[in-house]
């Protein structure tokens, strides 16, 4: 089938009216603006199904081309305009130029389609200004996403991964550990004292200190590990494929760099208690949960025992053979 160039600027249209609609559906399971994405999928889906039918189905004529492209462009228009409230002066200015480019587009065909003279000098220049706007908006548009996913994924004051996507990591990789049979480690690391801190030097100071500590942790860890912020002074880290010793020794180099803190960056120095618990992909079955649980047994030790201190859990009992699943 012939496709002349309303066509191909059809399909175009169609299929990244789709991408934005999948895009928006990915996101909503980390998005707290779940309604807001939800009607944003719903308009580029329905709109991407209104252009792209035709290619799919019948035949296609100019007419229908041109109808599609009447009634998309305000619709997008619209959801542009939804957002103008957020981003910084620039990210609004482009969306305001691309949804006034795409409003007049449609205004203008429609307008030709009446045989409103004063619109046939324009239909051409605003279909240079709507493929213009939309290539200065496409990566704009990805920078707001990739932001949105990285409000819905990270603690805003340290950086770290949030708790909930810290365990969407933890759990991915323990199903990689049961299929492997590799071990992994999860830590447990709270700041010690942290409450006499805070009252002593007042929250900014605390929340400078909790900032510092993260990137202590951020900076020594290896790039396939992952760390969180588990909740108020207490941070949560997953060693990928890490036995005992070489855990025991990866949670030591951490103590060591968060005990190397001070002025000017915080007031005062800082230490942290860690507790480390060991999973043994293959011949060991647990969940998120018990390994935490275990980790923070192991903490609680530190902190019994003086502090500033890492402790790994006692090793398992032997297991007997009715326990042990080989694969």
């Amino acid at each position: 089938m012939w496709l002349s160039k309303a066509h191909v600027l059809t399909l175009l249209f169609a299929l990244t009216a789709a991408s934005f609609g999948l895009l928006a559906l990915t996101l909503l399971g980390a998005a707290r603006a779940r309604l807001r994405l939800a009607l944003y999928a719903a308009l580029a889906l329905g709109v991407a199904a209104f252009l792209g039918a035709p290619f799919l189905f019948e035949a296609l004529t100019r007419h229908r081309v041109e109808t599609g492209l009447a009634v998309a462009l305000p619709i997008v228009a619209a959801v542009f305009l939804l957002d103008l409230a957020r981003g910084g002066r620039r990210t609004r200015a482009f969306l305001f130029a691309a949804s006034s480019v795409l409003v007049l587009a449609a205004l203008a065909e429609l307008a030709a389609r009446r045989q409103v003279l004063v619109a046939a000098p324009l239909v051409s220049p605003l279909g240079a200004g709507f493929v213009l706007f939309t290539a200065l908006l496409l990566p704009r548009v990805a920078e707001q996403e990739r932001r949105l996913f990285t409000r819905a994924t990270t603690d805003p004051l340290t950086g770290l991964l949030n708790r909930t996507a810290f365990e969407e990591r933890a759990l991915a990789e323990l199903a990689r550990a049961a299929r492997t049979g590799r071990s992994l480690a999860v830590a447990m690391l709270d700041v010690d004292h942290f409450k006499t801190f805070n009252d002593r030097f007042g929250h900014l100071a605390g929340d400078a200190a909790l900032t510092a500590v993260a990137r202590a942790v951020a900076r020594t860890v290896r790039g396939i590990d992952a760390a969180g912020r588990y909740g108020g002074e207490e941070f949560i880290v997953l060693l990928v494929e890490a036995d005992a010793e070489a855990s025991a020794h990866a949670v030591e180099r951490i103590r060591a760099a968060v005990a190397s803190l001070g002025p000017p960056r915080i007031p005062l120095g800082v230490t942290i208690s860690a507790g480390i618990a060991i999973h043994q992909g293959r011949f060991e079955r647990t969940s998120f949960e018990s390994l935490v649980a275990r980790a923070d047994a192991a903490l609680y030790a530190a902190k019994k025992a003086g502090r500033n201190r890492v402790i790994l859990e006692p090793p398992p009992e032997p297991a007997t053979p009715s326990d042990v699943r080989y694969r």
